[in-house]
């Protein structure tokens, strides 16, 4: 499967904006509304819940166009570890 740069780098772009929303509603939900029921409270709980599956996706689909490549390496450093060993 061939990627363009372009697609990688807005996945990139949606990636980092997903983990910035969730870095944000981690922290309102730690600090700022840490108990009790709230109103917004109640809605950054469903934004927190949502960008974790926006990421959960964009992290699939990040490691489906990197499959191969992934492979390749896995492959590279066992047969490294392997050669280790024997010596």
């Amino acid at each position: 499967m061939k990627i363009e740069a372009t697609t990688r780098y807005w996945l990139a772009v949606y990636l980092a904006v997903v983990a910035v929303l969730l870095a944000v509603s981690a922290f309102l939900l730690w600090v700022v509304f840490p108990r009790g029921y709230f109103p917004s409270r109640v809605i950054w709980v469903e934004v927190h819940k949502w960008a974790g599956l926006a990421i959960t996706v964009g992290v699939l689909v990040h490691i489906a166009i990197h499959w191969k490549w992934l492979l390749q390496m896995t492959r590279r450093y066992i047969d490294k570890l392997l050669k280790r060993k024997e010596s």
